[in-house]
């Protein structure tokens, strides 16, 4: 009896305790045969036009991951998110949000610069901080390179997204194909010829 007993009350201890748990810090977990895709918020990054393009990139990059469900900015409370001030958590706790992300845009005497933040909205703190410059030509690396870091941070595995796939390219009639050797950024953007089709090309 005393033995069944001290087993129930083993068992209402680690229940009491279970509420703590849940205030782990905000983690993506890629174990698992089926993930929830986490509900972010990506806004567009202030200060230049080209802002707005590189959240685009950002959202796009995460939703095709499948482990993340970007969050229409339509349903946005607080659209202006300042790179200095910290978010009104309760606006985006009331549109499902799990996270934030915002961000700056300077783009002067011909070098880009971007500073963005990742929020823990359920914390109410932030997770990741960085700045990155580059020539305003490669904008979208710079958005890869973001969305890299936001994966790694969220799910703890490498981001690939600043990477680039090399494939044979196929045109011309079915009784003259021309085959190519090509490379493309991971979105099939910046895609171009490696060769010209002259010579034969099977395989990468």
């Amino acid at each position: 009896m005393f033995k069944r007993f001290s087993r129930l009350l083993t068992l209402v201890c680690v229940l009491a305790t279970a509420p703590l748990a849940a205030q782990a810090e905000l983690r993506v977990d890629v174990t698992q045969g089926k993930v929830q895709p986490l509900p972010i918020a990506v806004t567009d990054f202030r200060g230049d036009p080209i802002g707005a393009q590189i959240s685009e990139v950002i959202n796009a990059n995460l939703r095709r991951s499948g482990l993340f469900n970007p969050i229409n900015p339509n349903s946005f409370i607080e659209r202006s998110l300042d790179i200095n001030a910290t978010p009104r958590f309760a606006d985006w706790r009331a549109i499902n949000s799990q996270a934030v992300v915002n961000g700056q845009v300077s783009n002067a005497g011909g070098k880009l610069s971007v500073e963005f933040r990742l929020w823990d909205v359920l914390s109410e703190s932030q997770m990741l901080g960085r700045r990155f410059s580059t020539s305003p030509q490669n904008w979208r690396q710079l958005a890869h390179m973001i969305s890299d870091a936001i994966y790694s941070r969220l799910t703890g595995e490498k981001g690939y997204f600043n990477t680039r796939v090399v494939f044979i390219a196929e045109s011309g009639p079915a009784q003259r194909r021309i085959k190519r050797l090509a490379i493309m950024d991971q979105d099939g953007a910046n895609m171009r010829y490696l060769t010209d089709g002259n010579s034969l090309v099977l395989t990468p």
